[in-house]
């Protein structure tokens, strides 16, 4: 398989993780940290998919995310959560606050 085809079949699979963690999490079903904790141990992932997105650069997510809106429709639309985040100028770990603090 060729390395773009690689990481757009990655970007898919991260992208909807972090998109429906974070319908998790303006829905108020439950914090960031319970997120990220539960797709941690239950899902067994290195790294919550919030913190990893913080991790990778809110700005970067978002994007991906528009590339993937305008090619697939709006179910990679980014989310509210994200878009008040880079309004505040908060990205991630670069600027030390975005889902989390750092």
């Amino acid at each position: 398989m060729e390395v773009e085809r690689e990481q757009e079949l990655i970007d898919r699979f991260t992208l909807a993780t972090y998109l429906e963690a974070a319908r998790l999490y303006e829905e108020g079903i439950a914090t960031a940290q319970a997120i990220d904790i539960a797709m941690r141990a239950g899902a067994g992932l290195p790294q919550g998919p919030l913190a990893w997105a913080d991790s990778i650069g809110l700005d970067v997510i978002y994007e991906k995310l528009t590339r993937l809106q305008h090619e697939l429709g709006d179910r990679f639309a980014p989310p509210k959560s994200l878009t008040e985040r880079i309004g505040r100028g908060q990205l991630g770990v670069k600027t030390h606050a975005g889902y989390f603090n750092y």
